[in-house]
């Protein structure tokens, strides 16, 4: 099966779910293409991919979330958890993963950006007309 997911958000939660799901697919053989863009485009900056820290959920969740994000601290200090991108590092030599981040957010930003600034598990940096392809590509989408 070949999977798109598209990434639209840049929060810790959301990037732990997209290593786990990617690692997942490829594991059982599936293809994966991410497109990320909006605040997710951002990730992929080399200079903010660590510093991620924003566990998002419910205010009502609060206490439950910080023990969580204590957890992923802890776990990755340990040696016992890979960071989102290190995860999608595994899944590519595992299997067929190509990684493209949208150019509209830092085109909104001002901010001029090429490969070279993006880590380097991304294989292109995009416009929209790349989703669509891969929106013809795809067998299923997922939305993280």
């Amino acid at each position: 099966m070949r999977v798109l997911i598209l990434l639209i958000s840049s929060s810790l939660d959301r990037l732990i779910a997209l290593g786990t799901v990617v690692l997942g697919l490829v594991s059982m053989g599936h293809e994966v293409s991410i497109y990320a863009t909006q605040s997710a485009s951002f990730a992929f900056l080399k200079n903010a991919a660590n510093d991620i820290g924003d566990y998002v959920g419910d205010s009502s969740l609060l206490s439950y979330l910080r023990e969580v994000k204590q957890g992923y601290e802890e776990a990755l200090a340990g040696g016992k958890f890979f960071r989102w991108y290190e995860m999608l590092a595994q899944a590519r030599e595992l299997g067929n993963v190509r990684i493209y981040v949208c150019t509209q957010p830092f085109e909104l930003a001002g901010i001029k950006v090429s490969g070279d600034d993006l880590i380097n598990i991304v294989d292109g940096l995009v416009m929209v007309g790349k989703f669509v392809e891969l929106l013809e590509w795809a067998d299923k989408v997922i939305t993280i």
